[in-house]
């Protein structure tokens, strides 16, 4: 993938996080939809690509184009089942953080190069149930027979052990809606971004080109919350509510 085009789609996929955390739906949409139209298909990663088009089904769910959210999230899981195929195959930098990692990478680089592949995997992995998981709210009855909440805590526990029981992904899962204003439901896709900033210079600096793009491509790969969900609708019901107000006020 060409480095201005993994740049521009980065801008935009950040900001899209950016415009959500502050509540910003519609943004967010637009701007996700931005960044899915400047990916090459025929050049870029199959991870970028599985991003893109898993947050443009976010997007499409946001503007209330669920055929074309369904699409997308289909598209999005046949290119993250290539993705954790191709970790097999994987370029894993023999790269250690102390003289101890230098020494064991020297003795034994495939027990090291193996580990990091199932690392990538796992990853790969939490990032594919993370699309299929959005893929429920295409669906309304999923949320109304307790399906997407079941499903919730079951990912919620998984994503647990893969990025952590503080990670953002696991707070917009494991969240309640007595315990939450939008305000807050929002604020964790900042949380979101603000993780990415902090870890991206190291992993670029001491990762291989294919491995950056895979990190990057899992990291800003969107999950949508039950709770964030119902701050969505919420938002369109208030908007419509004061739309059909100002027609009764001009009448």
């Amino acid at each position: 993938m060409p480095v201005d085009e993994t740049k521009n789609w980065t801008d935009l996929t950040v900001s899209a996080f950016a415009a959500l955390g502050r509540g910003r739906t519609n943004d967010a949409a637009r701007l996700w939809l931005q960044a899915a139209a400047v990916v090459d298909e025929a050049t870029s990663t199959a991870s970028i690509i599985a991003a893109s088009h898993s947050n443009a089904g976010i997007a499409h769910l946001i503007l209330e184009n669920r055929r074309e959210a369904d699409v997308d999230f289909r598209e999005a899981d046949e290119r993250w089942s290539e993705v954790i195929e191709s970790v097999a195959t994987l370029d894993i930098p023999m790269t250690g953080s102390s003289s101890f990692h230098f020494r064991l990478a020297t003795k034994v680089p495939q027990l090291l190069i193996e580990a990091g592949r199932r690392r990538y995997r796992h990853i790969a992995e939490a990032a594919q149930a993370i699309t299929r998981f959005n893929r429920l709210f295409v669906d309304a009855d999923n949320l109304a027979s307790g399906l997407v909440d079941r499903e919730a805590r079951e990912l919620a526990s998984t994503l647990g052990e893969i990025l952590g029981s503080a990670s953002a992904e696991v707070c917009l899962l494991t969240m309640t809606s007595e315990r939450a204003d939008d305000a807050t439901i929002f604020s964790h896709y900042n949380s979101k971004i603000a993780d990415f900033a902090h870890r991206q210079p190291a992993l670029a600096s001491a990762l291989s080109a294919d491995c950056a793009a895979f990190e990057k491509a899992v990291a800003l790969t969107a999950l949508l919350g039950p709770r964030a969900f119902s701050a969505i609708e919420r938002q369109k019901e208030n908007a419509e509510t004061r739309f059909e107000n100002s027609n009764v006020t001009r009448t």
